[in-house]
């Protein structure tokens, strides 16, 4: 009989050293995705004032959008889509963090879809529609708040990329548009 409560307090002992253990891993864990969430935020707060200066002038009427647009086409010129710039396109994809918010099959994400976006007509939520050709792709990489999809929402896209600084990384954005463009 004395072995009965001695075999249940140990096993009880076990659990509760077992709980303790799990809560400190939990912590440590909960921890770390703080540190890393505070890290990012804080490189985009870096990041942030050159994507709000240049904000304004895209968020205007269709005019000037269609000017900033030019620009971006005319920097970068035309993208071809060669096997080596969709290679490196799908390593961005992969790596970078787009396959998170933007799906290759057609499904809802926090990004729209990127099968078959390239050269169709998206609707803004300004209202306007555009035709998705490489200076909206890249425009969309380098400003990703300048024209914001319908029923999707702005500034989730740029925080999201602020460390990859595409801005400055326009080999980056001509793989990223030919993968895109890849995606039928």
């Amino acid at each position: 009989m004395n072995e009965l409560p001695a075999t249940a307090h140990g096993s009880s002992d076990g659990l509760g050293r077992w709980l303790l253990g799990g809560l400190a891993a939990g912590g440590i864990v909960l921890g770390l995705l703080i540190a890393a969430y505070a890290i990012g935020y804080r490189r985009g707060q870096h990041h942030a004032p050159a994507r709000v200066a240049a904000a304004p002038a895209s968020t205007t009427p269709a005019a000037p959008t269609t000017t900033a647009r030019t620009k971006t086409a005319t920097a970068l010129g035309p993208v071809a889509v060669t096997p080596a710039l969709v290679s490196r396109g799908r390593t961005l994809y992969t790596t970078g963090g787009c396959a998170g918010c933007h799906s290759l099959s057609g499904a809802a994400g926090a990004g729209p879809s990127f099968k078959g976006v390239a050269g169709s007509t998206v609707a803004l939520s300004t209202g306007q529609t555009v035709t998705a050709d490489d200076a909206y792709l890249e425009r969309s990489i380098v400003d990703p708040d300048a024209e914001i999809v319908k029923g999707f929402r702005a500034g989730l896209m740029g925080p999201a990329i602020a460390g990859q600084d595409f801005a400055a990384k326009p080999d980056d954005v001509r793989a990223l548009v030919a993968f895109v463009k890849s995606q039928k």
